[in-house]
């Protein structure tokens, strides 16, 4: 396109991870609870942790049980954990 800048590429990559943040319904920092086990992960329903990050491939979360793992938000339900 004549007259593109490096502006426009970064406005793409800014709707991506946009559209990534809405996908994920949480914000980095916000502890979140299974909803449904994953045989592949050996996560179960119930397992929390903290959202670390939000990337175009899925939630980035440091579960309770010690370890760190991405998870696609539209096939590994979960919800926000609401404080009491």
């Amino acid at each position: 396109m004549p007259g593109s800048t490096h502006d426009d590429d970064m406005d793409s990559i800014g709707a991506r991870h946009l559209a990534a943040r809405l996908r994920a319904g949480v914000r980095v920092g916000t502890t979140i609870v299974l909803d449904t086990d994953d045989a592949t992960s050996g996560l179960i329903a119930g397992d929390r942790g903290i959202v670390e990050q939000i990337t175009l491939d899925g939630v980035v979360v440091e579960w309770d049980r010690g370890f760190r793992l991405s998870i696609d938000p539209q096939a590994m339900p979960y919800h926000a954990l609401v404080a009491a």
